[in-house]
């Protein structure tokens, strides 16, 4: 597996490259524009697809899992909206094999949070033989189809029959339910990691294992006992997106000034950084903490209830300099990238 915790990443420009020496011997394909994410057609039906590199997924107890990780991306906002299939594509050069995962699924992923990881294994990628398209089933649930890079005009000629539309309401989350409870955790993160008063952990904390898990449990998962026993980053992030499409929950967010999907948020974070955070203990002893929603020295999104609060009154009056300043202040030597106009982007997206 250590090949995969090493493995060189091929840039961009030359995974675009490797899919068109062979879309380019089609009629049917054309490429339209683009890098990666790029959009195209084949047989006058037009694509984004998106090329990401596979590596090893970092699991101590599963070195064999693999992923190719969504990040967020501007672009990605206007794909999402638009009538096009989106395509995300794992490349394992080692193998010359891609990996495609449920592309419905993709799209309502994108964007969703900093990273969404899609998973693999060593295995069926290195068994994946010249003329075939194999299907594994993964414990979170997914199939993808794994097939070799000379495949791909006979991919996209079969592309409809590996992932029929009706079948994306079918994601399976009953398997992602654990044993062990993370509430006692989940609250120490938000006390010692995340600086919260005493007030929004209690609000968090009761958010989750109330009216979100009474939703998730009516909705999506009917043997569930609480969310803190959902340990999985890729679910828990769809969970998130399609528990607030729902207009009983999009109202009652409102209604609590955003505070639900803020602790939503600050536990897919707690989660997410589970593995490699240790939380810090009654002496404060602390570990290296990578920022949640922050990438290049600059924060992503705004997850504090508190602060949220604060600010609501000036983005709803459109003074976003004035809650940009505020943020600011709050996040002071924090984010030292940040400039002013990074600041009222931010707020600008809430």
């Amino acid at each position: 597996m250590s090949e995969y915790k090493n493995i060189e990443k091929i840039k961009p420009e030359t995974l675009l490259a490797l899919m068109r020496e062979v879309l380019d011997k089609s009629t049917d394909f054309s490429y339209i524009r683009g890098n990666q994410p790029f959009f195209m057609s084949f047989r006058n039906q037009k694509y984004y697809v998106y090329v990401k590199n596979v590596s090893s997924a970092y699991f101590s107890d599963r070195d064999k899992t693999t992923r190719a990780q969504l990040p967020i991306k501007p672009a990605f906002d206007s794909i999402k909206s638009s009538p096009y299939p989106f395509i995300f594509l794992g490349y394992d050069g080692l193998n010359d094999v891609f990996i495609c995962w449920n592309y419905h699924i993709a799209k309502e992923r994108l964007n969703v949070g900093k990273s969404v990881s899609f998973y693999s294994r060593t295995f069926f990628q290195s068994e994946v033989k010249e003329g075939e398209f194999i299907r594994r089933k993964l414990k979170n649930g997914d199939v993808p189809v794994l097939f070799k890079r000379s495949d791909l005009i006979e991919f996209f000629k079969k592309i409809d029959t590996f992932f029929p539309i009706e079948n994306t309401s079918k994601f399976n989350y009953t398997v992602n339910i654990g044993n062990h409870d993370y509430e006692v955790e989940f609250k120490e993160y938000l006390k010692f990691n995340r600086k919260l008063s005493d007030k929004s952990i209690k609000n968090y904390a009761n958010a989750l294992k109330g009216r979100i898990s009474e939703g998730l449990k009516k909705h999506f998962m009917p043997s569930l006992e609480t969310i803190f026993l959902i340990d999985n980053v890729s679910i828990l992030e769809e969970l998130n997106v399609k528990l607030f499409e729902k207009e009983e929950y999009k109202e009652l967010n409102i209604t609590g000034k955003y505070m639900y999907s803020c602790a939503f948020d600050n536990y897919i974070s707690f989660i997410n950084n589970l593995s490699i955070h240790k939380v810090v203990d009654e002496h404060n002893k602390v570990s290296d903490v990578k920022e949640e929603y922050c990438k290049g020295g600059k924060l992503l999104k705004i997850i504090d209830i508190d602060l949220l609060n604060q600010i609501q009154p000036l983005i709803a009056s459109n003074r976003l300099l004035s809650a940009a300043q505020i943020v600011g202040k709050y996040y002071e030597n924090q984010y030292l990238n940040m400039e002013l106009s990074d600041w009222i982007d931010l707020v600008r997206k809430i």
